[in-house]
């Protein structure tokens, strides 16, 4: 297949996508447009067209009186690929793991990408005929009141970090962190951004004290990109950080491991997941289970040991053992009076 080839067939695929998105919301496109778009005379633009409609069998016509092509509703992206059932249940996968989401605007922006992608490689729009007979549950999802991240405009900012980690380029922004009743302002190299248990995070370096850490969008208001670059890397990426993290807090010292021994009464449950990636699971006589994480942090771990009650024991290190111990004879005495 020569360059030329592969050029036009990409300039297709692009077009059928250009016309589905551009007129589904009621938004006009005439030929211009299209040349303008994609840098090409008329005729290719008109040769490319006969072949959508007649090749790839889509429903685009000229409406004379819109002065706009106009593309049914039901016509497909384009013709349907030869997928298995196994393909079907990954695609649903995918739908199910960003239906949670739906309640932000970055959530619904993906949402819509992902169903223009089904249709692009089904023929059909409608992916709610294939998830009809399987669930995936997820545990977390983002929460959805007007305190919530649908307060935030997560699109723009992630737009906005997208666009500085590319240049290299500081932030800056207000921050109202919860140790701190007003906000503050912060000076940020932006290194990595991470969604974790459905709350979006920003990793980067201070550029006062030259210290990593994790920013949540929920807090961050007012950023900006600034015209100063940076070129110097943390000593460690935040990618490689959280890899013995719980969750998104960053630790900078030595991993070490968090031993845990479940009663046989949760065992099943704490081994049908996957509680991070680097986990060891060994079942123990009477049917318990020992977990062990390595971690560089036990900050964001402790809440989760508690909330499993009298059915898990802290096995190591010592200080996260006595720290967990504390909070139990606390939680007994508010139930002592």
């Amino acid at each position: 297949m020569g360059k030329n080839t592969r050029t036009g067939i990409e300039r297709i695929f692009r077009m059928v996508a250009f016309l589905q998105n551009e007129t589904k919301n009621g938004g006009k496109v005439n030929c211009t447009d299209l040349q303008n778009e994609f840098e090409v005379d008329r005729a290719t633009v008109l040769r490319d067209l006969r072949f959508i409609q007649d090749r790839l069998e889509m429903d685009v016509e000229w409406d004379a009186s819109a002065r706009s092509y106009v593309v049914n509703s039901n016509s497909q992206f384009l013709p349907p690929m030869e997928l298995e059932d196994r393909d079907y249940l990954v695609l649903s996968f995918f739908q199910q793991c960003l239906a949670p989401y739906a309640g932000s605007e970055l959530g619904r922006h993906m949402l819509s990408s992902f169903e223009r992608m089904f249709g692009i490689l089904t023929g059909t729009k409608s992916w709610n005929n294939w998830t009809t007979n399987v669930l995936f549950r997820f545990a977390d999802k983002p929460p959805t009141g007007s305190s919530g991240a649908t307060e935030v405009r997560e699109l723009k900012l992630f737009n906005l970090l997208h666009r500085a980690i590319r240049d290299r380029r500081v932030v800056e922004f207000q921050y109202k962190s919860p140790a701190n009743s007003s906000p503050k302002s912060k000076s940020i190299e932006p290194h990595l951004m991470a969604m974790n248990h459905g709350r979006w995070y920003f990793y980067g370096t201070d550029t006062r004290t030259r210290k990593l850490t994790p920013f949540a969008f929920a807090r961050a208001s007012g950023m900006k990109i600034t015209p100063q670059k940076f070129m110097e890397e943390p000593v460690q990426h935040p990618r490689e950080l959280l890899q013995h993290s719980f969750g998104s807090v960053l630790g900078t010292g030595p991993a070490f491991d968090v031993v845990l021994e479940f009663e046989s009464k949760a065992a099943q449950r704490v081994k049908e997941t996957v509680w991070h990636p680097h986990q060891k699971v060994r079942e123990l006589p009477g049917g318990r289970l020992r977990l062990v994480l390595p971690l560089n942090s036990t900050l964001e771990v402790a809440p989760w040991i508690l909330s499993w009650g009298p059915y898990v024991k802290v096995v190591e290190p010592a200080e996260l053992r006595e720290s967990i111990a504390d909070s139990a004879r606390r939680m007994a005495e508010n139930y002592s009076a």
